[in-house]
């Protein structure tokens, strides 16, 4: 383990300790009485404790150290996606599947990195649309891009080869093929819908962020893939798991907007749904956003509530899952809302990291 890692643990319960009253939701506890949130700093250590000490496989390795050559992400960040898509893994998948799973699932991640880096740093938009045609089409063409943008695009291309090498092992792959293309589509229009913004910030609104930037969290994807691998699971459910699946891929994508602003407002990426609320209400305007003062900026989404509003948000979603009508007979929708109880732990205690 590298120091570089060993320095998370101590940081990490500082940047939920030192929070601002607004930033944590004063609550004593989840409607069912059991997951108190916000979790406290001893539940976030935890849970980070956990992610220092996750082993990669070799297998896997190679592929960090491949993405090292070409991309820009703190090293931090693949052993925490590798413990978040564990401790999220639909229960019904079969115990001999789960690490190989898991990698596959994190590889998936990375291929989203990727592509993330390119729409939201205003990258070659012609090289983004010849990657996303990856999903529907199988390839790339690569010969009009400089040696580092080709550099760049063939690691995404291999990433993309590997992971349906391993998704076509699957014992259910022909029978939801279609479901896992639509749903890279989805994530796909994610990216288009950044890289637009980006390039033109009077787009901002709440209603588009909180329809499409839900899917740049791989949840949804992540869920396919374990049916996938699933005997047991009834397929007759797939309507019902979709739904408790989008409530989780929500629970996601707010433990991300609410720890990662703070880096992205350094990168004048205004994507995050914290913006677009501040906007919304009034406390800050485009001129503001992208006048540069980002001590102004971050008082506001700050003094605004915004990190607040997504986490009474996360509460809802949570009480959903816990509910009835979140009831499965394929598996336990409480196991799943266990480890997305775990997953905003590692949010919040990564805050700056990934």
């Amino acid at each position: 383990m590298s120091s570089d890692l060993l320095s998370v643990l101590p940081a990490a319960e500082a940047t939920f300790t030192n929070q601002p009253a607004t930033a944590p939701v004063a609550s004593a506890a989840a409607s069912a009485g059991v997951f108190a949130f916000p979790p406290t700093p001893e539940q976030i250590q935890a849970a980070i404790q956990k992610v220092l000490g996750k082993q990669l496989s070799p297998e896997f390795s190679q592929w960090v150290e491949r993405y090292a050559q070409v991309g820009r992400r703190n090293p931090y960040l693949w052993n925490w996606c590798r413990q978040a898509v564990e401790i999220t893994t639909l229960p019904c998948v079969p115990a001999e599947w789960k690490s190989e799973l898991c990698d596959t699932k994190t590889l998936g991640v990375m291929w989203d990195v990727m592509l993330d880096d390119l729409a939201d740093q205003n990258g070659d938009g012609r090289l983004m649309e010849e990657l996303l045609r990856l999903p529907q089409y199988g390839e790339a063409d690569l010969t009009p891009y400089s040696s580092r943008e080709r550099e760049y695009a063939q690691f995404t291309c291999d990433l993309w080869r590997e992971i349906m090498r391993r998704v076509r092992r699957l014992p259910r792959f022909a029978e939801f093929e279609d479901l896992l293309r639509f749903d890279y589509l989805q994530l796909c229009n994610v990216m288009r819908y950044s890289h637009l913004l980006n390039r033109h910030p009077e787009l901002l609104n709440l209603v588009e962020h909180d329809s499409y930037t839900p899917h740049n969290m791989h949840i949804m994807i992540c869920s396919t893939i374990d049916v996938m691998a699933s005997p047991d699971f009834q397929a007759i459910e797939f309507g019902k798991l979709r739904e408790v699946v989008w409530n989780a891929q929500w629970m996601g994508r707010i433990g991300n907007l609410v720890t990662t602003w703070q880096r992205e407002l350094g990168e004048n990426d205004f994507t995050s749904g914290v913006y677009a609320r501040a906007v919304a209400c009034g406390d800050l305007t485009l001129g503001q956003l992208y006048g540069g003062d980002r001590a102004a900026i971050e008082k506001a989404i700050l003094d605004g509530g915004h990190e607040e509003h997504y986490l009474q948000r996360w509460r809802k979603h949570h009480a959903f899952l816990l509910s009835d009508e979140a009831r499965l007979e394929s598996f336990d929708v409480r196991r799943l809302a266990a480890g997305l109880e775990q997953l905003i732990c590692l949010h919040l205690g990564s805050r700056g990291y990934k």
